[in-house]
């Protein structure tokens, strides 16, 4: 089925004034008393107002509804229902419909989807002592917004995030670097700002007490390039990227790098996600090299998925 299209919304406000709300404070739960009717987006609506509550399990509040009463009608709408203070003259919010909801006054319908409100609008308590009550009197604010013609408003979806895709176009395109990282010859460029806000570490040598003063090209001797290729392309994608023609011990060799450099630069997402490898692709050949990694780099969900695959004797 197609969507409706764009639909446009038509705005009333109606307000219900009650004169001598001590005369119906004493309602019984289920007894209402009830506004004029009028009209917007060419239907007729009425407030309906609970001094005793919708229902039994609703005693302790008074309760409010907007309610359809065009016959056999059936329309699309939001709803706001305010109480007016007395003291000040505005009003507030209490209970409003954000996104448009069917009012159906057909047969079938017309008693659970020809009103809709607030079975809970407030304590009775909290409003007789509040200064929405004044003078007896009470008044209450409906404005409705009605899709013209009863259509549904066309529900709009958010496309997926592209944060991911733009950040690592911006790395691929090399546009606005600011600094530089020789890692053994090869060298990567980079923004400090998409640096430091990724990695504490990095905000700490870039921006903080471990800058160096003019600092533009930092040498690093102790990381494979590739491994600190695929840590820069995480911070800026958040996705872990392992070359492709990497296989077997080469392969858990790769992930245990990247783990190190995980650490060591404080990106713990990209950290568990190598722990998970690691711990998917546990043998006897490697468990006992990994135990020593996941000890030294407190990992302890790796540590003990180790020292289980050890204790049930599949190391050897």
């Amino acid at each position: 089925m197609a969507s409706p299209p764009d639909t446009v919304t038509v705005r009333g406000a109606h307000q219900f004034e009650i004169v001598g709300y001590s005369l119906i404070k004493g309602f019984a739960a289920g007894e209402f008393v009830r506004s004029g009717a009028f009209a917007v987006g060419g239907y007729r609506w009425s407030v309906r107002f609970y001094p005793g509550g919708f229902s039994a399990p609703y005693r302790a509040f008074v309760s409010a509804f907007l309610k359809i009463t065009s016959k056999d009608a059936r329309a699309w709408a939001r709803f706001d229902l305010r109480l007016l203070d007395r003291a000040t003259g505005l009003s507030r919010s209490v209970r409003r419909a954000a996104e448009p909801v069917v009012f159906d006054y057909s047969a079938p319908h017309r008693k659970c989807k020809g009103k809709r409100g607030a079975r809970a609008l407030m304590l009775r308590s909290e409003l007789e002592a509040s200064p929405y009550l004044r003078g007896d009197r009470l008044t209450i604010e409906c404005v409705v917004d009605v899709a013209a013609a009863g259509v549904a408003p066309r529900q709009l979806r958010a496309p997926p995030s592209d944060l991911s895709k733009h950040l690592g176009d911006l790395l691929d395109q090399q546009d606005r670097t600011d600094v530089a990282f020789d890692v053994r010859g090869e060298v990567f460029r980079a923004h400090k700002a998409v640096l430091a806000t990724r990695s504490p570490v990095f905000m700490a040598e870039l921006y903080g007490g471990m800058k160096e003063e003019g600092m533009e090209r930092i040498a690093i001797d102790d990381i494979q390039p590739v491994v600190f290729g695929a840590l820069v392309r995480f911070i800026y994608t958040d996705v872990l990227v392992l070359p492709g023609d990497l296989e077997g011990d080469d392969y858990k060799e790769m992930v245990r790098h990247l783990l190190e450099a995980a650490d060591r630069y404080g990106m713990e997402r990209m950290k568990v996600m190598c722990e998970s490898i690691l711990c998917r692709s546990l043998d006897a050949s490697t468990v006992e090299t990994t135990l020593a990694l996941a000890d030294q780099h407190y990992c302890t969900a790796l540590k003990d998925v180790c020292l289980q695959f050890m204790s049930l004797g599949l190391e050897g």
